[in-house]
């Protein structure tokens, strides 16, 4: 075996593995993104929850249907 055998067959699965780690980090970065703005959206949807709620209860409150 001579020498550029040798680095080629070391060379091939590290150039592999660097690129799987780079594709990894990607997707990763990405998917941190989104579970960010799927927080973002979740908060301000449990915000109007809670806004529908506290109009209800002074609805209520005005009807005299709470106790």
């Amino acid at each position: 075996m001579t020498e550029l055998q040798l680095y080629i067959l070391v060379a091939i699965p590290l150039v592999g593995i660097l690129t799987n780690t780079g594709l990894f980090l990607h997707v990763s970065g990405r998917v941190d993104r989104l579970a960010e703005r799927m927080d973002a959206r979740f908060d301000m949807l449990m915000g109007k929850v809670v806004d529908v709620d506290n109009r209800l209860t002074r609805v209520e409150e005005r009807m005299g249907l709470r106790p």
